[in-house]
């Protein structure tokens, strides 16, 4: 794609999202590319910058081969969080937004120093240095299409891989000792189990990711900045919600994270 295409499609997919009304972008989102997924998508976020909502961070998603292979993807993704979609945890979500809310569990890094490109790759150990605090959270994703499941991978790193929101909870103190692997995570609607899954589904544990998450920017010409939240990954695949009502995950022995669907 040329740059003019990049900025047209950007524009309707910010737009899109603007509206708050079922997407369907799966005609101009053939045959995209992964590199020109990820064009798109700054060029999003550089709309949305432009438009008063400040960059805030970043997810991780599709964090292992049976749900990254399916949709044709090389690995992993990334996807930004803008101000706007930021909560503390007891938040309320009004009907009409998000349009299919689904729940994730995952550990929320607060970035504390930045890690640029220059030295040498960033590793699970390294990482820990750049991380500031760490969460219980929860992602609530979107599905804002009119079809989903003709969504390439790339059309999904394209449209921030259905971010909505970041929602932040328990602090986790001496997180530095956590078995980020053998951890267990599970969400729920009104207190009925939705799914559950372990730390390791998370590229194999939080820190992991997270030192993926940074060298996968590096390579962008972008980087984890001071300041930056992070989900790191789910545990388990988008719990989508069934009905409205309080929304919870947690981390067994952790904390939890909560919000309400209206």
């Amino acid at each position: 794609m040329d740059a003019r295409e990049i900025a047209a499609l950007a524009e309707r997919i910010a737009e899109g999202r603007r509206s708050r009304k079922p997407m369907d972008i799966i005609a101009a989102t053939a045959g995209l590319s992964e590199a020109d997924a990820y064009k798109v998508q700054f060029a999003v976020h550089d709309l949305y910058a432009a438009a008063g909502d400040k960059f805030a961070g970043w997810k991780i998603a599709l964090t292992l081969p049976t749900q990254y292979e399916p949709l044709k993807l090389s690995g992993p993704v990334f996807a930004g969080i803008y101000q706007s979609g930021l909560r503390q945890s007891g938040a309320t979500f009004e009907k009409g937004w998000p349009l299919k809310p689904g729940i994730e569990p995952e550990l929320v890094a607060r970035i504390s120093k930045d890690a640029p490109a220059g030295g040498s790759p960033y590793t699970a150990d390294s990482i820990r240095a750049h991380v500031g605090a760490l969460h219980c959270g929860m992602e609530l994703v979107d599905n804002r299409y009119a079809d989903v499941t003709r969504m390439t991978g790339p059309a999904r790193i394209a449209d921030n891989v259905l971010q909505a929101a970041l929602v932040v909870g328990t602090e986790i103190k001496d997180w530095q000792t956590l078995d980020f692997a053998n951890l267990k995570g599970r969400s729920t609607l009104d207190d009925k189990e939705l799914a559950s899954g372990p730390g390791s589904a998370v590229m194999g544990g939080a820190m992991i990711s997270l030192a993926w998450l940074a060298n996968a920017l590096n390579k962008h010409g972008k980087h984890l900045k001071a300041g930056d939240l992070v989900l790191t990954g789910s545990v388990h695949p988008p719990a989508f919600l069934p009905s409205a009502g309080v929304a919870k995950t947690e981390f067994e022995g952790l904390g939890s994270t909560e919000i309400t669907i209206k």
